[in-house]
C-alpha cells in the first residue's frame, strides 16, 4: 500500500509539472453569423494562442484583428465597429480542466465533458459553456473538439451598436445577437 501511495505522489507531481500549449497550425476556432434570418456564414479567426498549465488552468487567446470572413472590407468593419480592435485587442477564453483524469487517459482514449468557463470580450466578461471530446492523442498531447456549439449573446459584452453599424452598413434587416461559435484545437 505505501508503494501505491508513493507511486501515486509522483505520479501526480509529474502531472503537476506538465503545461501544454496550444498548436496554433493544428487548432482553429469559428463562429456562424445569420443575416436576413436567412444567410448563415461560417467566419474564423486566423490566429490563436493558448496554454494549459500543471494546475488544469485552461486559456485559449484570439487576436482579434485576425478576424477571417474571406472578404477584406468585412473584416475591416468587424475590427473596426464590431470588436474594436484598437481598444480590445483579444478575447480571452478561460477555465479549468481536471488535470489527473486527462493525465489518466490512454493513447487514443476519448472523454466527453463540458467545459465551463468564462469569456473575457470587448472589457466585460461571461460564461460560455461548450460540449467537447477530448482525445489523447500522444503522451502528453490532447486535442479537443466541440460537439455542439458554445453561443455567444453579443448583448452581454456590449457589442449590439457595432451590431447595428455592420448592419447598417451593408443593408441588412438583421444580423443575429447570439453567435454560435465551435472549435478544434491541440494541446501539446
Amino acid at each position: 500500500m505505501k508503494q501505491f501511495v508513493s507511486s501515486l505522489l509522483l505520479s501526480l507531481v509529474v502531472i503537476s509539472g506538465q503545461a501544454l500549449e496550444l498548436d496554433p497550425k493544428n487548432s482553429t476556432l469559428n463562429f456562424v453569423s445569420v443575416k436576413n434570418d436567412a444567410i448563415a456564414e461560417v467566419l474564423t479567426f486566423d490566429e490563436l494562442s493558448g496554454s494549459i498549465s500543471a494546475a488544469g488552468e485552461a486559456q485559449i487567446s484570439v487576436p482579434l484583428a485576425s478576424v477571417n470572413t474571406g472578404i477584406e472590407i468585412r473584416d475591416e468593419r468587424l475590427r473596426k465597429y464590431l470588436f474594436n480592435t484598437e481598444e480590445f485587442a483579444k478575447a480571452v477564453y478561460t477555465a479549468q480542466l481536471d488535470m489527473a483524469a486527462l493525465s489518466a487517459m490512454e493513447v487514443g482514449q476519448q472523454k466527453a465533458m463540458t467545459l465551463a468557463g468564462e469569456l473575457a470580450l470587448s472589457g466585460k466578461s461571461g460564461k460560455v459553456d461548450f460540449d467537447i471530446v477530448v482525445t489523447k492523442t500522444a503522451e502528453g498531447s490532447y486535442s479537443a473538439v466541440t460537439t455542439a456549439p458554445g453561443f455567444v449573446d453579443i448583448r452581454k459584452f456590449g457589442l449590439i451598436d457595432g451590431v447595428g453599424k455592420l448592419r447598417s452598413l451593408a443593408g441588412l434587416n438583421s444580423i443575429t445577437l447570439v453567435v454560435p461559435v465551435t472549435f478544434s484545437v491541440v494541446f501539446k
